[in-house]
């Protein structure tokens, strides 16, 4: 195991204090002075830092980061270790996807536009176990849902053989003057949102509208 340790304490008298960290752990190695002390007692406080804390081996060389006595009182705050939930945080990608390929035909006619938020709960094999919807019009959220549950997922520093949940956000979003065909464009920003954005569908049975120039189109 490689040990991390800070550069010397000295006393004034010339010995020193070895510091060795070990994570949660500060221990100090101390060579006694036979050289008399003055009784003033003095608190350090010696934090981690680059000049103070060092990766490997000691160098018996090296500059002591600080000077005491023997009736001094040293405080060192040793680094905090990183959890192994802090290094390996999962990562959900998406392994296979239907896109959405329209806009939801009836909510374009009936202009309904809105954001679904998605949770998936997704097996260990990447397959989507069940899909709620929280927010939107029902009939977008009915739609979002039957899309995703034919996507396929994966994660990275999940554990094995144990189901894993991703909330993935969707917005449907209608722009312009209404028009008869589908213009739908889609932008995936995979694996957290997707945005379907279409023009709203002409109105069939809705009077002509005026121009500007007070006839009609």
């Amino acid at each position: 195991m490689r040990e991390m340790v800070s550069p010397m304490l000295s006393y004034d008298g010339g010995s020193m204090i070895r510091q060795i960290l070990l994570p949660g752990l500060a221990l100090l190695l101390v060579c006694p002075s036979s050289v008399p002390l003055a009784n003033a007692q003095t608190t350090f406080t010696l934090k981690p830092t680059p000049k103070t804390v060092a990766w490997g081996y000691y160098d018996a060389k090296a500059t002591p980061a600080l000077r005491v006595k023997s009736s001094d009182t040293v405080a060192v705050q040793t680094p905090s270790p990183s959890t192994p939930d802090q290094e390996e945080k999962p990562i959900i990608y998406v392994k296979h996807l239907e896109p959405p390929l329209h806009y939801p035909a009836v909510a374009r006619a009936a202009q309904l536009q809105g954001t679904v938020i998605v949770k998936l709960t997704i097996a260990a094999d990447g397959a989507v176990l069940t899909a709620e919807s929280s927010s939107g019009y029902p009939l977008l959220r009915d739609e979002t849902e039957k899309l995703v549950k034919k996507w396929t997922f994966g994660c990275a520093n999940c554990s094995p053989r144990v189901p894993y949940e991703k909330t993935i956000k969707f917005i449907y979003r209608l722009e312009g003057e209404g028009i008869s065909y589908d213009d739908t464009r889609i932008v995936m920003d995979l694996p957290n949102e997707v945005t379907i954005t279409a023009s709203p569908r002409e109105c069939d049975h809705c009077p002509p509208k005026k121009s500007s120039h007070g006839g009609t189109k």
